[in-house]
């Protein structure tokens, strides 16, 4: 085929994904301003949550063009719905949670890290400097963690290493500017912690840890059943998908993306062992982890070929929207 033409038509499905993606996200993320906009709202002064759900809806096309990067391009239109579709964006995004626009920024991130990593300019560097030192201020810990994983993605190729501490050099201006600002969050300032959050055990870090990850994938267990214990065969398919994904993947972009996907997992056990509180493993702390799930779900369905592919899309997108729907309804 023409290489003109084959870029043509890549640009043609990107741009349909990301249309599709963006147009489920709004159709479950705006109408909370309407509803929450109410006259009431209005003559308290308080505003509608317009910064939170744009940001969730613009993560839906980021996600479809950060997968046709580094993942395929036949994964952009999955990884947009995966987010469109995500239970726990979506409230994030209707509540006005700072963590719908860390999940967008860090999206942004990851598309200028795929980018220095193709073409390695000087001005992308920078940028993705001040992305990593946006999310390092941040004050969220496992964003925090995932934002310093990004310049090891371009760090990994040696004619890449100078670009990479760019990088890092920027990031750390930026977090240090924040910080004699006054603007900088520390990412271990949890607040007051909830009576109901249950001091460390082994046993609750296990539990606590699932059950975040199960949340993280989609399953909104609690909705449905008391324990993500019962929903553990969903989760596992969910979980096989991502792993049929990333070994299909490049070394590079698998790497990236299993790292981004557990290191969350980790640091909030470590965090929760050092705190001596299981807070640091809550499900809406450990957000950062959904674009890396999102990406590796749409590298399963986009190695899929025929009935197999229809298939896993319907079983993905039934079960998403499914769990979606209740969390809406309540």
């Amino acid at each position: 085929m023409d290489p003109v033409r084959a870029a043509r038509g890549a640009r043609r499905s990107l741009a349909v994904a990301a249309a599709l993606s963006v147009l489920v996200a709004a159709a479950v993320r705006l109408p909370s301003l309407r509803a929450r906009g109410a006259p009431a709202a209005a003559a308290s002064g308080a505003a509608p949550h317009v910064p939170a759900a744009a940001a969730g809806v613009l993560a839906a096309p980021l996600a479809a063009m950060v997968a046709a990067q580094l993942v395929a391009p036949g994964a952009a239109l999955w990884a947009g719905l995966v987010v469109a579709l995500s239970p726990i964006h979506a409230l994030a995004s209707r509540q006005a949670a700072p963590e719908a626009l860390l999940v967008s920024s860090l999206l942004i991130a990851l598309r200028l890290a795929a980018a220095l990593d193709r073409h390695g300019h000087r001005a992308l560097a920078v940028a993705l400097g001040l992305a990593v030192g946006g999310l390092a201020a941040s004050g969220v810990a496992a964003f925090a963690a995932v934002g310093i994983l990004l310049p090891v993605f371009p760090a990994t190729r040696p004619d890449r290493r100078a670009a990479a501490a760019l990088v890092a050099g920027v990031a750390l201006a930026v977090v240090a500017t924040a910080a004699s600002l006054g603007l900088a969050r520390s990412p271990l300032d949890y607040g007051e912690i909830p009576q109901w959050v249950p001091p460390t055990t082994l046993l609750g870090v296990w539990r606590c840890a699932g059950a975040s990850f199960t949340r993280v994938v989609g399953l909104e267990y609690q909705l449905v059943v008391s324990h993500a214990r019962y929903v553990l065969p969903l989760t596992a398919l969910f979980v096989a998908l991502m792993l049929w994904g990333a070994v299909r993947l490049r070394a590079r972009p698998r790497g990236l993306l299993v790292a981004g996907a557990l290191f969350p997992f980790v640091l909030g056990a470590t965090l929760a062992v050092i705190e001596g509180h299981v807070a640091p493993l809550q499900a809406n702390r450990l957000l950062a982890a959904m674009p890396f799930v999102a990406l590796l779900t749409a590298a399963g369905l986009a190695s899929l070929k025929g009935t197999r592919a229809w298939a896993g899309a319907a079983f993905v997108f039934g079960t998403l929207a499914a769990f979606l729907a209740l969390a809406l309804a309540r």
